[in-house]
């Protein structure tokens, strides 16, 4: 269906709900961002676990791997534009420019990247071709930091590319698709793992701009033998010793994958900007897993995904796995389902790499901000679903009609925390502090501004699971005809914070009354309480479940007929009930909010 008009017909026979597209007006958007909180605390084995950690790892058989390289402390700015100004610090001029396919040019015509514009792009300068490529591994391998890979319009196969020295700051090597948007298709996977289409292993300062990256799957029924994903950032730590780390994902179209549009592991400081991630066959529209810090996810679309449309589940159980595979860990005891076996290799490892330096299974300083979701979880899996994400923002999102949870926290069942999931205290007496409640769960998160409509039984428009404690809400819709709004568990009640919110019903999973103690503030203290669907529609310019985009010469575009959930000017529901101290500078289209109003959006007529 690749290119094709009648991809919203197939859409609407893949999800119940109707098909409906998303996506956001990306260049009309603008990003802020929360400044990270301080790294998790580091909790002791309860007494019913404790024992002494396991002594440090002998010297490996092997040489010694080479030097591990510090992560830099991460930016924490509250603004994502001052963010990206001081992370990824990308070159006025490039040192060559390198084409892919033919007939070559002498001379191509290129704006320079501009990662905070918005609007109409710079005057391109004519610049020379350096040299030409019938391939894009070809062109790949002779690329060098400060390079611009510019790709002529054709279908291609895919390439990987892995660490680059000459790369840095001021350095990056920028893949660049010209034409008109969707001529530059990557359509088949890459020679060094056909699994994936754009391999990224090791890499570092690196973009990847504009291409229409296409599977041939359909969501529900993954096509055999076909790459897994579109776009997959690999820092192979148990063999590399490293992380994959500052990569720029901006403008991409990757969609119909057999299983993720993109996935990481083993990373740190990704922007995922101005993407599409649509129709991914077995799971995710994006994953970002084992131990990845410091993201930001802004003004993307997630559409028609199997399973999650944003997954971050950084996976204590792979992630440790990854790191035993490292011959600096070779001695160390064989994996364990405790407490005390994970935070000795953790104390191990931090002390060889540094902090965020290895996959711990913890993700930090991620901004989720600004994104439209829609007509994902077929099979389950939250719209925005986050598993072991602590000290991260996530605002001013639209998710609208989805088919399982809206926001969902928890810590992926993993077994080194069972002992406190299962069952779980029934008492506060038995909640002292962090030490009491799992490791890896969503700790510290603020979640505000966001627009959350949804009609699913057994799922909630949020979820505070397993360990997901001190989590703040602050002037979010979440609304849900057939189940809770808000639900929260035993471990996560501890310093949960809500207030300045449109709810329709809280549940706390059968926990005794006197946990809820436990809590800053219960979400229905400071609440709008009982709302419907319905109800919110009366309060909104246009309420509906329409495809936020459609899909045309294999590129896609704004539907016309998308719902509009801005408060009308006369909601005294939405406007001026919200928490000024916590409401963003700008909502979801990257309208400058002049109050204190609730959701993702700013007022719009009526």
């Amino acid at each position: 269906m690749r290119g094709s008009t009648s991809v919203i017909q197939l859409a609407r026979g893949c999800a119940r709900i109707g098909g409906a597209l998303v996506a956001v007006a990306a260049l009309a958007c603008s990003g802020t961002i929360q400044v990270a909180g301080p790294p998790p605390e580091e909790a002791a084995p309860p007494p019913a676990q404790a024992k002494k950690p396991p002594a440090p790892a002998k010297a490996p058989e092997a040489p010694e791997p080479p030097a591990p390289t510090a992560v830099e402390p991460f930016v924490t700015t509250r603004d994502s534009d001052e963010w990206v100004r001081q992370t990824l610090k990308l070159q006025a001029r490039y040192e060559r420019v390198l084409v892919v396919g033919a007939p070559a040019p002498a001379a191509i015509r290129v704006a320079a990247l501009d990662l905070n514009a918005r609007g109409a792009a710079a005057e391109p300068r004519e610049l020379p071709v350096t040299g030409a490529f019938a391939t894009l591994q070809e062109a790949a391998d002779a690329a060098r930091g400060g390079d611009l890979i510019a790709v002529l319009p054709g279908t291609y196969a895919g390439f990987s590319v892995g660490d680059k020295p000459s790369a840095g700051q001021e350095r990056y090597i920028h893949f660049k698709a010209m034409g008109s948007p969707g001529e530059v298709v990557i359509s088949r996977g890459c020679a060094a793992d056909p699994n994936w289409m754009i391999y990224l292993k090791a890499a570092h300062h690196v973009v990847i701009d504009g291409f229409n990256i296409a599977g041939s799957s359909e969501p529900g029924a993954p096509r055999a033998g076909t790459p897994r994903a579109g776009i997959m950032v690999d820092g192979a730590f148990g063999e590399t010793g490293r992380l994959a780390h500052h990569i720029a994902i901006v403008g991409n179209f990757s969609h119909h994958h057999h299983t993720w549009g993109f996935h990481s592991t083993d990373s740190h400081t990704v922007l995922l900007q101005d993407n599409l991630f649509a129709l991914s066959g077995r799971e995710h529209g994006a994953y970002a897993s084992d131990g990845s810090d410091n993201y930001v996810v802004r003004r993307n679309v997630f559409f028609g995904n199997n399973a999650g449309g944003f997954q971050a589940n950084l996976d204590p159980e792979a992630s440790l796995e990854e790191v035993m595979k490292h011959p600096s860990f070779r001695s160390y005891p064989p994996m364990e389902p405790t407490r005390a076996w994970a935070a000795g290799l953790m104390k191990l490892a931090t002390d060889r790499f540094g902090e965020h330096g290895f996959p711990d299974g913890r993700g930090v300083n991620f901004i989720i901000e600004q994104n439209v979701m829609n007509g994902n979880g077929r099979i389950g899996g939250g719209a925005i679903n986050l598993a072991g994400l602590s000290d991260s923002l996530i605002q001013n999102n639209l998710v609208y009609a989805n088919l399982a949870h809206g926001i969902a926290q928890w810590d992926n069942a993993n077994p080194f925390d069972r002992a406190y999931v299962e069952p779980g205290p029934r008492a506060p007496e038995q909640v002292s502090g962090p030490e009491a409640l799992p490791l890896w769960g969503c700790r510290n998160n603020l979640i505000r501004n966001n627009t959350v409509i949804m009609n699913a039984s057994g799922r909630a428009a949020l979820q505070c699971g397993n360990g997901s404690w001190g989590c703040r809400l602050r002037n979010n819709i979440f609304v849900n005809d057939a189940a809770s709004s808000i639900e929260v568990l035993s471990t996560g009640i501890y310093r949960f914070d809500a207030g300045n919110n449109v709810v329709t019903q809280v549940s706390y999973g059968g926990m005794p009354d006197g946990l809820k103690r436990l809590a800053a503030a219960l979400p229905e203290t400071r609440a709008i309480t009982g709302i419907t669907r319905a109800r919110l529609a009366a309060e909104v310019v246009r309420a509906g479940e329409e495809p936020w985009v459609i899909f045309e010469r294999g590129w896609w575009k704004l539907n016309p007929s998308r719902p509009d959930f801005r408060p009308k000017r006369s909601s005294k529901m939405l406007l001026g009930q919200g928490d000024p101290r916590e409401v963003p500078p700008r909502d979801l289209l990257g309208v400058e909010r002049k109050g204190a109003e609730l959701g993702a959006l700013s007022p719009g007529p009526g």
